[in-house]
């Protein structure tokens, strides 16, 4: 399987390359799981639209949306890897 690699500017300034798991919705909102390239470990992100109209992925930070958006992605993973 190929894996979906992206570059991303941490906030020190460092581009970072991660794996793209996984992308779906929850309601209106554009979530992805997103992995270090050396790392099984996932970290949420969700997509906010800037303002020239791209997407800007979001770190979610907080732990009950974090818990959230993991149950429902569990429930799904199968389905989209």
């Amino acid at each position: 399987m190929e894996e979906n690699i992206i570059e991303l500017v941490n906030e020190d300034g460092k581009t970072e390359k991660l794996v793209v798991e996984a992308t779906f919705h929850i309601d209106d909102t554009l979530y992805a799981v997103l992995h270090e390239i050396n790392s099984d470990e996932g970290m949420i992100y969700y997509v906010e639209e800037a303002d020239d109209g791209n997407g800007i992925l979001v770190k979610v930070e907080d732990e009950e949306e974090i818990k959230e958006v993991m149950e429902i992605y569990e429930g799904i993973a199968d389905d989209l890897i």
